[in-house]
């Protein structure tokens, strides 16, 4: 018992983020702290429990067997703690919502006011990522992630299924001489999906030939790209309630002569905390993504 005791609980949570990323540097780098430092942490814990986590080789690190099922058995308890420490200090009224930076900046951002309306108390956190498929971590209360058509998962809740055609500016589709879906071929088109998962998914939903598309700039985030076909560079896909105002301003049109088809949902991931203002943004959403869904 006098030996556990001497078991650093910051030592567990340095293995723990070792193994997370596979690398004592960039573990290091997340506690702001030195490679050696973390080294050292490593070390003092295997001792003291007398084991091996993880083997060293060829500046790499791996963990052991031991390793894995330690990791396993502390992982549980150590969400657990992050989370009761978090809340310490936590406004009750906080709600810590993690999106891509496209959904957030297209639509949730400009929506919030109608939620603080209703709940003025509220204060939203919002934390952004360049990837749409976003997930929870252990301190975030909803995670509005995107999954690709035939990806969905049953323990998801959806927001959202989105439906995505062609869109570009009016002066790029009366420049090109457009008239009919073969034309399509004629127009620059714009990829900002990893491997152009996007435009592969549409060609085979609409019976085109992928490799017929003349693909022209590539853009890290949709966002940039849907400004990038404002500007007149090409056809980008995207779903209406992403275009509203674009299309209000009559600064992006839909591409004739196709139907928008079913690309992937917006679906929700939910954290330990299911009530108060959390349970009331939640529902929140689901009720705009109904209106969102009619439109």
């Amino acid at each position: 018992m006098q030996m556990l005791d001497r078991v650093s609980l910051n030592a567990i949570r340095v293995f723990a983020l070792v193994a997370k990323h596979g690398s004592i540097s960039l573990a290091a780098d997340e506690f702001c702290v030195t490679a050696s430092a973390v080294s050292h942490q490593i070390k003092n814990l295997e001792t003291h429990l007398g084991v091996s986590l993880f083997v060293r080789k060829n500046n790499s690190i791996r963990l052991t067997d031991t390793g894995l099922s330690f990791l396993a058995d502390v992982s549980p308890g150590l969400v657990i703690l992050n989370q009761a420490t978090e809340k310490l200090f936590r406004d009750s009224n906080e709600v810590v919502v993690r999106v891509s930076v496209t959904f957030a900046v297209r639509w949730l951002i400009p929506s919030l006011e109608r939620f603080k309306q209703r709940y003025p108390a509220a204060k939203i956190r919002l934390e952004t990522s360049g990837f749409a498929d976003v997930s929870l971590d252990p301190f975030s209360d909803i995670a509005i992630t995107y999954r690709q058509k035939g990806d969905y998962q049953d323990k998801e809740d959806t927001l959202l299924t989105d439906y995505c055609c062609p869109v570009l500016s009016p002066d790029l589709l009366a420049q090109s001489g457009y008239r009919q879906s073969k034309d399509i071929i004629h127009l620059p088109a714009l990829k900002c999906t990893e491997n152009n998962w996007d435009w592969g998914a549409w060609c085979t939903e609409v019976g085109i030939d992928q490799t017929t598309i003349d693909f022209a700039d590539q853009f890290d985030i949709d966002d940039a790209a849907l400004r990038a076909a404002v500007a007149g560079l090409g056809m980008v896909l995207s779903s209406d309630f992403m275009i509203k105002s674009e299309v209000e301003n009559k600064t992006l049109v839909k591409l004739p002569g196709f139907e928008a088809v079913e690309l992937g949902r917006y679906c929700l991931q939910e954290g330990a905390r299911k009530d108060g203002m959390v349970e009331k943004f939640k529902n929140w959403l689901f009720e705009e993504m109904a209106i969102v869904s009619q439109c």
